[in-house]
């Protein structure tokens, strides 16, 4: 490889939406160039269920994500039957599949088929075939600036070197900053570095420190996060049990920490019980229940006779879990565990109360749906801490993808997409791969425009 090497869009990061992009920006005329850290592309992305999905308007995600940009919100819902339409044009691996709604929005649904790697594998060859360049084992260091304030490509470290990329545009689809233990306790707290990484580990922020660096604004919401609940410590969960231990069912639980206290509405959702958790000591929290949840929420049925226990299997791994017939009894345990008992007699008392009377929502921290007592024996407790899979903040973009600078201008010459794009869904969770997939091919219509 040359000292220098120029093209006309460049991509750095070949997950969702750098494969994406680069593939569109090429089908639309352009000389492109990708680089990407690790040794192969795909990023979180191949770590995924493979699932690319959004609500199918703008009030359905408006209620998934009610504190999102509006604009971006639109642009999303507005072009993702069009990205979908053209992946199929394109002969990617993808098969439309039909699904419940989920938090009571419907939505469109995709499915790589048959998996993610085959995907990224066809972006990949599709995009080598039509004449892109690829650039493994590639680090983007600093972004160019030229004199009049516009991004001109990227210094790089490549296994051979240090080396320079120039481009008319610049796409940054890095992945979010989860594999970062500074920059997650820079944004969520002390105990930030305590979280699981449920995705790709080379995702450290550089996307957002690049545009950072450069005089790049960030989206609201840095602090939030797409995660879930996993067994908590001494527990060691390996990432293709990720999805068999986390723990959707904590709606339907009470959930407290070490002083045994509630600290927030559980019915919000799993993911959101995990970002709540994140902020407690140690990032820990136990989840409380009886058999009835147990029973019709914690047993998952799979394919044919496949059952997944997610207590036992949990409590297997070596995470804290116990059950006694009494609520006691249960507490009297946890506090071997570190938890406060007295505390975790009075939050479940006056839960019980609040539930018995009808007025959950009369709780110090409210309780909204799914407030289940915890009465029937025996009762269950299980030591939680959360997974992180992709963070939501990051740049602040504009719809076309172009990053917004700290005027609150666009930024000539650099786009950001999917987890380095921010500010999409702030704190909640509105779909994953949806965001690469649309905003990959809004940055690449713009760029090449």
């Amino acid at each position: 490889m040359s000292e220098t090497e120029k093209c006309s869009v460049l991509v750095v990061g070949a997950g969702m939406g750098g494969l994406v992009a680069a593939v569109r920006a090429q089908e639309l005329g352009a000389d492109v160039t990708m680089i990407e850290k690790g040794s192969q592309v795909g990023g979180t992305m191949v770590m995924s269920g493979g699932g690319i999905w959004c609500a199918k308007t703008y009030e359905g995600i408006r209620k998934l994500v009610p504190r999102g940009n509006p604009d971006l919100c639109r642009a999303l819902v507005e072009n993702f039957t069009d990205s979908v339409e053209w992946l199929e044009s394109i002969e990617a691996p993808v098969t439309n599949i039909p699904v419940p709604a989920y938090n009571e929005v419907e939505r469109w649904v995709v499915e790589m088929d048959p998996g993610t790697s085959q995907f990224a594998a066809h972006m990949r060859d599709l995009f080598l075939s039509k004449g892109g360049t690829l650039h493994v084992d590639t680090s983007a260091l600093k972004l160019i600036i030229g004199e009049h304030g516009e991004v001109q490509g990227v210094t790089a470290r490549t296994l051979d070197g240090l080396a320079t990329f120039r481009a008319d545009a610049t796409i940054l689809a890095t992945g979010g900053f989860q594999g970062s233990s500074e920059m997650l306790t820079r944004y969520f707290g002390r105990w930030a570095d305590r979280l699981i990484r449920r995705a790709n580990p080379r995702s450290v922020g550089d996307g957002l420190m690049l545009g950072i660096d450069a005089g790049a604004s960030t989206s609201g919401s840095m602090a939030s996060f797409y995660g879930h609940l996993l067994p908590a410590p001494p527990a060691v969960v390996p990432p293709e049990d990720f999805v068999a231990v986390t723990q959707y069912f904590s709606t339907h639980a009470v959930l407290v920490n070490q002083r045994g206290e509630r600290f927030t509405d559980e019915s919000e959702g799993d993911e959101m019980n995990a970002q709540a958790t994140a902020l407690e000591s140690e990032a820990l929290a136990y989840m409380i229940y009886d058999h009835d949840v147990y029973s019709q929420h914690g047993i998952v049925k799979g394919v044919g006779d496949r059952v997944s226990d997610k207590f036992y299997k949990s409590k297997a791994m070596g995470a804290p879990a116990a059950t006694a017939d009494t609520i006691e009894e249960l507490a009297e345990i946890m506090q071997d565990w570190g938890v406060y008992a007295p505390g975790v007699l009075e939050t479940v008392r006056q839960y019980n109360e609040a539930v018995a009377a009808g007025r959950p929502q009369h709780l110090r921290i409210p309780r909204g749906d799914h407030a289940e007592p915890v009465l029937k024996a025996p009762l269950y407790a299980l030591g939680v801490t959360p997974g992180v899979t992709f963070t939501l903040g990051g740049l602040k973009i504009n719809a076309d993808a172009q990053v917004i600078d700290r005027r609150d201008i666009p930024m000539p010459g650099l786009y950001a997409v999917g987890a380095d794009g921010g500010g999409i869904f702030n704190e909640k969770y509105g779909g994953g791969l949806c965001l690469g997939l649309v905003f990959g091919r809004l940055a690449a219509q713009h760029a090449t425009g």
